[in-house]
């Protein structure tokens, strides 16, 4: 017979002290797993975009095989397409207003919205490419008047180098961050005023108050006053880059990067995220190599002062940030790179040399 027969059967359960253990070690395993899964996630969207940056330095390349001349930075900020373009169709880059951005559209496949006829309607596009994941999708100024769409990344204007300059006035203002903080030689003078939109001058009327673009992204010369459909162009005499031109070589030079914003203000209107990919010569797409680069942080002061706060280039990664050199290249540069190493990495022939990370 079967001994176990009338005997009850005792279930076995949790205890409460059980269960509780259980939860604290599922706890801790989703604390360890999650700082991995985030690095995953952001590992991932930094590569996106060092591809995003790769393709945008591809374009510049082959449209500079195209027309002879890599593509301008346009002229002033807020152009009307209007008065850089003929017949429905936009001009080339030496005589192109508007962003460098808007140049290369044809080279990634962007034909349609390069072809769009008026202003109203190419700010109103936008181009996934030109945000970066690591900081947004692609966004809107939220001005409800200028609900333009922006961008993530700048080409990069060089003050005068040392070897240019000498190192007593180079010492007192690139180090010392006042010509990064003055924005210095931003639109082609000494002052940042004393060139501006609309009463702007030759590079023969400034003189010596003149400062050189000397990065591969140049300041157009074709002026056009600015909302004036019947005034006549003027030349201002500023240079135009070749392949040949950029004498330090091209695996030496940088040309796009990242630009750093305030990341509280995201979602704000600033001066520096405003207008978008569009934008001519102005601080949403050129950025300044005299300015140490920063994270997005919420600072606007220290080192952020001035036109300092807006002419940066930077990232939202943590732990730095892209940049794009004139042969389609793409490497991360340290925050804490020296000012000195990123000017003359922006400056297309001062003759140095700056060791690059592999």
């Amino acid at each position: 017979m079967n001994s176990s027969r009338g005997k009850k059967q005792v279930l076995s359960a949790f205890t409460l002290v059980e269960l509780l253990v259980v939860i604290a070690i599922i706890g801790v395993l989703v604390a360890l797993l999650l700082p991995a899964i985030q690095a995953a996630r952001e590992a991932a969207r930094r590569t996106q975009c060092k591809n995003q940056l790769r393709q945008m330095a591809l374009a510049a390349l082959n449209l500079e095989s195209a027309h002879n001349v890599f593509p301008g930075g346009g002229i002033y900020s807020w152009p009307e397409i209007v008065q850089f373009s003929s017949g429905g169709k936009a001009f080339g880059p030496s005589k192109q207003g508007l962003s460098w951005a808007f140049q290369i559209l044809p080279y990634i496949e962007q034909n349609g919205v390069h072809n769009l006829s008026t202003t109203a309607q190419i700010v109103d596009t936008p181009v996934a490419m030109y945000f970066c994941p690591s900081r947004r999708p692609p966004t809107r100024n939220p001005d409800p008047n200028n609900s333009n769409w922006l961008m993530d990344y700048a080409a990069i204007n060089p003050v005068p180098t040392r070897g240019e300059v000498g190192d007593a006035l180079f010492d007192a203002h690139v180090p010392t961050n006042a010509w990064c903080q003055s924005g210095y030689g931003f639109w082609g003078a000494k002052d940042y005023g004393s060139n501006g939109v609309i009463g702007v001058k030759t590079r023969e009327e400034l003189g010596t108050e003149y400062v050189d673009f000397n990065g591969v992204i140049t300041r157009s010369s074709y002026f056009v006053k600015r909302g004036d459909l019947n005034a006549k162009p003027k030349l201002l005499g500023y240079p135009v880059v070749s392949a040949e031109s950029i004498s330090d070589g091209l695996s030496h030079t940088v040309m796009f990067a990242e630009k750093r914003i305030n990341h509280t203000k995201y979602d704000e209107h600033k001066a520096d995220d405003d207008r978008g990919w569009s934008d001519g010569w102005d601080i949403d797409t050129i950025r300044s190599g005299a300015c140490p680069p920063r994270h997005d942080s919420a600072l606007d002061t220290g080192p952020n002062t001035g036109y300092a706060s807006v002419l940066t280039v930077g990232a939202a990664h943590p732990g730095g940030f892209h940049v794009a050199l004139a042969d389609a290249s793409v490497i991360s540069l340290n925050y804490d790179l020296n000012v000195e190493q990123l000017n003359q990495l922006a400056h297309r022939a001062d003759g140095t040399t700056v060791n690059l990370p592999e």
